[in-house]
């Protein structure tokens, strides 16, 4: 069966420790902060790029360039993963799921104005990124085995 996606307040309802770690990681109020985003191209590939998560409402967005590959990406298959930049004593965040474009006029004008860095275009395309499944890792000590927790949306009935 297929997991719903789930939006970033309903993945935080669920397990708020992991949702905590990758807005720690993926969130600053002043600018914003880069996670690498990863897409499939039009042949299957993957592919990586540099994206700045808006977080509003109950959301993680993302407002991304009209002509760049990852808006192609998107819009033909919206399968992703966002992996945050490694935190203090290398800890790591990811999301994967699938992406939702945003053409409601209420929803965009919201994101936008959430958007804290200075370079976009408000009619570029949006995506909400709905959660399948999450992973942090931490890296106690460089000689150990990192420390996995991870999270999935429940199947669907």
């Amino acid at each position: 069966m297929a997991r719903p996606g789930w939006r970033w307040g309903a993945f935080e309802d669920a397990n708020g420790e992991l949702a905590a770690v990758g807005r720690q990681l993926l969130y600053r109020s002043d600018r914003g902060e880069v996670g690498i985003l990863a897409t499939v191209d039009a042949r299957g590939r993957p592919r990586l790029a540099p994206v700045c998560p808006i977080f509003t409402g109950p959301g993680i967005y993302l407002s991304v360039g009209a002509h760049t590959p990852k808006a192609a990406d998107l819009a033909r298959n919206p399968v992703y993963a966002l992996h945050a930049q490694v935190g203090a004593d290398d800890l790591e965040f990811q999301i994967r799921g699938r992406a939702r474009r945003v053409d409601d006029h209420d929803e965009r004008s919201s994101v936008v104005s959430a958007i804290p860095f200075p370079s976009y275009d408000p009619d570029d395309p949006i995506f909400e990124l709905l959660i399948e499944r999450s992973l942090v890792v931490t890296w106690p000590q460089r000689t150990t085995r990192g420390h996995r927790r991870s999270w999935q949306a429940p199947t669907a009935e």
